[in-house]
């Protein structure tokens, strides 16, 4: 039976999510791992850290890491508790950076270094740094698991992993951001305006603290990236994405398209060419989902089209970074028997 000693690192929304999570889940996960402990878990500020494990219905109440109990340690750093503890898996939930990935970046190089497996939900450290990260994974013997970074709960690297094995991927397509799908839902339905439709988007808490990473595309270029190099053994850069976003999408264009049976759709595409940029996607093709939903079609040699559909961020998300974990468990556990 393996012994997973698990750090959180990065206490917002998916970090403290996450936590609840593991306090709802643990006699499923403790069925795996009858010794499952979260031993740490850290934010910008600090970090709280036992041996013995934390308290995970204390830990999933609490807003901030620093309410936990007197023990938090202020001005601890994460590779502090990297290196401190007696970990073997750390859960990265930092936010994204695409800049240059950080800090997420060197808080899974650094675990990764010392042999700890790593699930993340942060897209960042991935689009700048993929060949670096797996290749480090693969030379010290360590998962590095992303689930949560593309399409939130839609499964997509675990269906083509495990249930594609055989086939060759021809083609990726997809809708990767809910916010620019809602976004066009509203004009398509309700004849919005692009700019009040991405006003009810900020109000409804449903774009990026900055929204030009939704409508100008760069969210859904990031996904693009981490697609093309996780499926189809790519090496791209986002700088190698040919990007539009949705700002120029008119009333008129959204009628037009309407009217002949379309449906204008922000679509990231792998193919001969990397892509994202408004389509236009026939109503009954399967790619063709509205409000927040996101939606992946895949095209291989043998198993021909296959379409994913499902939410792609917020309390989603905790579905696959969980779903991660538990992989982990489980090989390790097929590893030590």
């Amino acid at each position: 039976m393996p012994k997973i000693n698990v750090i959180l690192v990065g206490f917002g929304f998916i970090g403290r999510e996450l936590a609840r999570t593991f306090y709802e889940k643990l006699e499923k996960i403790r069925r795996i791992d009858s010794e499952f402990k979260v031993i740490g878990a850290s934010d910008s500020r600090g970090y709280i850290s036992s041996s013995e494990g934390l308290d995970l219905k204390r830990l999933s109440s609490i807003k901030r890491l620093s309410e936990y109990s007197s023990d938090y340690r202020e001005g601890g750093s994460t590779i502090e508790l990297i290196e401190n503890s007696d970990v073997n898996l750390m859960v990265e939930a930092t936010p994204t950076n695409i800049k240059d990935g950080e800090p997420g970046l060197t808080f899974i190089k650094n675990a990764l270094s010392k042999g700890v497996h790593v699930v993340t939900s942060n897209k960042g450290p991935l689009v700048v740094a993929f060949r670096e990260l797996t290749s480090l994974a693969e030379k010290n013997g360590c998962h590095l698991l992303y689930e949560g970074t593309v399409a939130g709960a839609i499964p997509i690297f675990s269906l083509v992993r495990n249930c594609l094995r055989g086939d060759s991927i021809r083609r990726i397509s997809g809708i990767l951001n809910g916010t620019t799908n809602y976004i066009l839902s509203r004009m398509y339905f309700e004849g919005t305006s692009f700019e009040l439709a991405l006003k009810e988007a900020q109000e409804r808490g449903i774009t990026e603290r900055d929204p030009s990473y939704d409508v100008d595309g760069i969210d859904a270029a990031c996904k693009v990236v981490i697609l093309a190099n996780a499926l189809m053994n790519r090496n791209v850069k986002f700088e190698d994405v040919k990007r539009t976003g949705i700002r120029r999408i008119t009333q008129e264009a959204i009628s037009l398209a309407k009217r002949s049976n379309f449906a204008i759709k922000l679509i990231g595409t792998i193919d001969k060419h990397i892509e994202v940029a408004p389509k236009l996607v026939p109503i009954n093709h399967p790619l063709c989902v509205h409000g927040t939903l996101n939606a992946i079609h895949v095209e291989t040699d043998l198993a021909s089209e296959i379409t994913l559909v499902g939410y792609g961020a917020g309390k989603e998300t905790v579905s696959a970074v969980l779903n991660d974990v538990i992989t982990v468990l489980k090989e390790e556990n097929k590893r030590q028997t």
